[in-house]
């Protein structure tokens, strides 16, 4: 499979060579460098009012959603076996490609930075509810929708990174967001799994969570993970809550809107 998958991957390399992109023009830069201009990329989005706490809140999404990329495996494993883990993927993967031709078709409105808040708000709330009870049908459904928004809220940062930033700096910004938000879900993957052991599951095992709420949540190790991923998801839903009532969020929507 690593094999086959590589190969596709050249060949679609290839394919790009052959499909010309026409250039309308072509953006020159003041001065040519060839060193790192950090200064100069932070100095452009500071003059865009809000769009620093756009990335970092996107950052703080990236930091949460390392919850999900470190715990979903042990999660589903507890479910259904490997095999059935594995095609049920093959089968999930296809919510990107659904979301995106929604994007291509629909467009994202006529407030993406809405649309991108909009689509967090769905998001954390399945976040909340997809493991409330240990069922592999419930965590398919929540799985696949959140899978679908991903292009949206990607489309929606892209759309107002590429209106707001002049073009001969948007691709060092580009760059400097994405080396900030990409950053954040292995530091979360690599730091979760102590919390995990140490707090969630055993309150779910042999602590007071199975007094508590073990009744109706269940208990066991697959429990204290849905546990955690339901607070992963209330801490996610109140800070975008949060955030779109926020005097960056005005800011950036109505610097946005004046483009």
């Amino acid at each position: 499979m690593l094999v086959f998958s590589i190969g596709l991957t050249i060949l679609a390399i290839v394919h790009l060579w052959t499909v010309p992109i026409s250039e309308q023009k072509i953006i020159h830069t003041e001065a040519h460098t060839n060193h790192i201009d950090i200064r100069g990329t932070i100095r452009v989005i500071h003059l865009v009012p809000g769009l620093f706490a756009l990335i970092f809140f996107n950052t703080f999404n990236n930091f949460l959603g390392g919850v999900f990329m470190s715990l979903m495996d042990a999660y589903g494993l507890s479910l259904v076996s490997v095999q059935v883990w594995g095609i049920l993927w093959g089968f999930l993967s296809l919510g990107f490609i659904v979301g995106g031709l929604v994007v291509a078709k629909k467009g994202l409105g006529k407030s993406p930075l809405r649309t991108l808040f909009l689509a967090n708000i769905v998001m954390w709330i399945i976040a909340i509810f997809f493991t409330i009870q240990a069922s592999i049908v419930l965590l398919t459904i929540g799985l696949f929708i959140y899978l679908c928004l991903i292009p949206v809220v990607e489309a929606s940062e892209q759309t107002i990174l590429q209106t707001v930033i002049p073009p001969e700096r948007q691709g060092r910004v580009f760059g400097f967001a994405q080396s900030i938000e990409q950053a954040a879900s292995p530091l979360t993957a690599f730091t979760i799994g102590p919390i995990a052991q140490f707090i969630f599951i055993p309150f779910m095992t042999t602590g007071a969570g199975v007094d508590l709420i073990g009744t109706w949540f269940g208990t066991g190790t697959d429990r204290g993970i849905a546990l955690l991923f339901i607070v992963t998801g209330l801490i996610g839903l109140i800070v975008t809550l949060m955030a779109m009532r926020s005097r960056a969020y005005r800011k950036l929507l109505a610097n946005y809107q004046k483009y």
